[in-house]
């Protein structure tokens, strides 16, 4: 027993489970957590380094790169030498762990999102939605509120949950933390947000890039908790082309309803082409999606823990 506790995949494995059920049970607080501070700085630091509009666009793309380098090198550099040193390391793991893995602030509020449409509060709703998507929701419809935070809870599960789990542990903490605050940065300065669609995309190429196996993994969960057969097919036949509209497009297919069309952002439309099943989404589809997320995860844990298990024995 004491040799496996030694054993890098049974540690993993243990840190894992611990985490994944952290975040299902409890809340760090916002105003406290570590990504708060995160959040300041970069918005701290677009307001420096961002350029004018005016400005050349490889100035726009040099200054995006130095300053998410700014933000992210020093943490990394700090945890993997404190980590190195640490006697017992897997302490300071988990602790990165449990603080990476923040998917559930947004359940919550997609949970609280339900109740206020359940109770006709409109306005609630839509303050509600607003904390984590980066979408203007004050014109939503009930309908509209509901569409944009099933897309919001299904994306949010693939960068969040399936992204940090996936980099944690096949490469490390290290890697997770990168990846983490690259996905945090790059929502941070969003494309859509005025003055910012240069600025913001090498962090943002970056974190879609290192996304793609979390995507994978992630997609796999949900077309087997759903429908596989018509996931497979919303994927591959999608009007558009684009990978975040294939991810929709698989989902809502899945679950028989349309995602994707208009959204607004920074008081500007953005026509999406519509995606998935053959009819608009109701408000009883906010509950079924949320089921379907929190199967997923339960599917993508018991993955991780059975591959852990499985190099455990190889070892």
């Amino acid at each position: 027993m004491e040799s496996a506790l030694h054993s890098v995949a049974v540690q993993t494995l243990i840190i894992v489970v611990i985490s994944a059920l952290f975040d299902a049970l409890w809340r760090w607080p916002r105003a406290y957590h570590p990504l708060t501070l995160i959040r300041y700085l970069s918005e701290t630091m677009a307001g420096r380094v961002c350029p004018k509009g005016r400005d050349p666009r490889s100035q726009h793309l040099i200054s995006g790169t130095l300053g998410a380098s700014l933000l992210i090198l020093p943490f990394a550099i700090l945890l993997a030498n404190l980590i190195s040193l640490a006697e017992y390391p897997w302490f300071f793991e988990a602790l990165i762990l449990l603080t990476l893995l923040d998917f559930g602030h947004d359940r919550t509020y997609f949970k609280q999102v339900i109740r206020a449409l359940a109770g006709r509060k409109k306005m609630l709703a839509r303050d509600r939605a607003a904390q984590f998507m980066a979408r203007d929701t004050s014109r939503l419809s009930d309908i509209g509120i509901a569409k944009a935070c099933i897309e919001a809870l299904l994306l949010r599960f693939y960068y969040l949950y399936c992204g940090v789990l996936f980099w944690f542990i096949f490469v490390g903490p290290v890697t997770a933390l990168c990846y983490r605050l690259l996905v945090l940065i790059s929502w941070q300065w969003h494309p859509k947000r005025p003055g910012f669609a240069l600025f913001a995309k090498p962090a943002r190429l970056v974190a879609r890039l290192m996304a793609i196996p979390a995507f994978i993994f992630g997609l796999l969960t949900i077309a087997i908790v759903t429908n596989p057969v018509r996931a497979a097919q919303g994927f591959v036949k999608s009007s558009a082309g684009d990978l975040t509209s294939r991810l929709l497009a698989a989902f809502g297919c899945a679950m028989g309803f349309k995602l994707g069309g208009p959204a607004i952002y920074h008081g500007i439309t953005y026509r999406h082409l519509r995606v998935g099943g053959s009819r608009e989404v109701r408000f009883s589809d906010m509950t079924y999606s949320y089921r379907a997320v929190l199967r997923a995860m339960t599917l993508f844990i018991s993955m991780c823990v059975l591959l852990l298990l499985s190099l455990w024995k190889l070892a």
